[in-house]
């Protein structure tokens, strides 16, 4: 059996210890990322997480030894099925471990994107689209835009783009062509940073869009659909546990409504004070349902005693 390199043993020495140490990975794609970047990012991640980078090999054999290993944790089982198992470790990708918050370390690894032009054979990972309008090129150059189907015309000395025109979509090779372009044009349209692409938690793998599922959406989420639902139920009369509470309100209102017009008090009125009130404009009463005189009511205005007691409120100055 060959002997195992001292820089091996160094990197599984180092490779358990961050599994040992944090409960979150992030698997980022590093592709077109320069070490500069990398450099910053390990540099911004001190305290709240460590990058680990190497050849997939390796990091699956630790990975596939500490699963069979005697005592192994869920946790060590779980990463070698999903990663190793189901082969999610391949490409260029680097691990970031940590224990903070999955979305915040994420805009982290962003804040240190840069912008970088569209080199011949990369993959674009957003569509870009030129714009329309005047591109500051001598008028010997429309047929350079017109080998592209390019709309143009000459203005003030200049070829001028008639209208917008996408050049690429997310995932098409950068050709020739459209590498010159743009470069013709001045347009870097790409930005390269260490992109979440999933990541690993309590046993479970996530997607990066997962990240934009925050606690305040399913809130709002569910609250929107509470409300739709308790409409729903009030508009169609089917009674159900969120429409219950409306439902009793929009009844006492009706009774208190009625009892109003009708002097009729009942125990839930709260007796004579509530009357008074309610006749004193202090508390706003729904009229029963076709009442005219209790609309009248509620509608007429507050008896002249109430602009007395006011008057009297301000020092007698009135």
């Amino acid at each position: 059996m060959p002997a195992v390199s001292a820089e091996k043993e160094e990197y599984a020495a180092r490779m358990n210890r961050l599994l040992d140490t944090y409960g979150k990975v992030l698997f980022c794609n590093l592709d077109n990322v320069q070490s500069q970047q990398m450099h910053n990012v390990r540099k911004s991640l001190r305290g709240k997480g460590e990058v680990l980078v190497g050849k997939k090999t390796m990091q699956k054999k630790i990975l596939q030894l500490r699963a069979d290993a005697d005592g192994a944790s869920e946790t060590d089982k779980k990463l070698a099925e999903l990663l190793c198992s189901e082969n999610k470790l391949v490409g260029n990708l680097g691990l970031v471990f940590t224990n903070d918050d999955v979305a915040v370390v994420r805009e982290q690894l962003r804040a240190f994107r840069v912008q970088a032009p569209a080199r011949v054979g990369a993959i674009a990972p957003v569509d870009v689209t030129i714009p329309a309008g005047n591109t500051g090129l001598e008028p010997t150059s429309t047929s350079f835009f017109q080998a592209l189907n390019i709309a143009t015309k000459i203005s003030k000395g200049a070829v001028e783009i008639v209208t917008d025109k996408k050049v690429l979509s997310v995932g098409d090779k950068v050709d020739s062509s459209t590498a010159a372009l743009l470069a013709k044009l001045n347009i870097s349209p790409f930005f390269y940073a260490a992109e979440v692409e999933f990541y690993f938690q309590n046993g479970l793998l996530f997607t990066a869009e997962d990240l934009s599922v925050t606690g305040d959406l399913i809130n709002k989420s569910m609250t929107d659909a509470i409300s739709n639902l308790t409409a729903v139920s009030l508009a169609t009369g089917i009674l159900t546990e969120a429409s219950f509470p409306h439902a009793i309100m929009d009844g006492f209102k009706t009774l208190l409504g009625a009892s109003i017009s009708t002097e009729y008090v009942f125990q839930e009125y709260n007796g004579a004070k509530l009357r008074t009130d309610v006749k004193e404009g202090k508390v706003a009463a729904a009229p029963a349902a076709g009442s005219a005189p209790a609309a009248a009511a509620a509608a007429a205005p507050a008896p002249a005693e109430e602009e007395e007691e006011d008057d009297f409120g301000m020092g007698g100055l009135f």
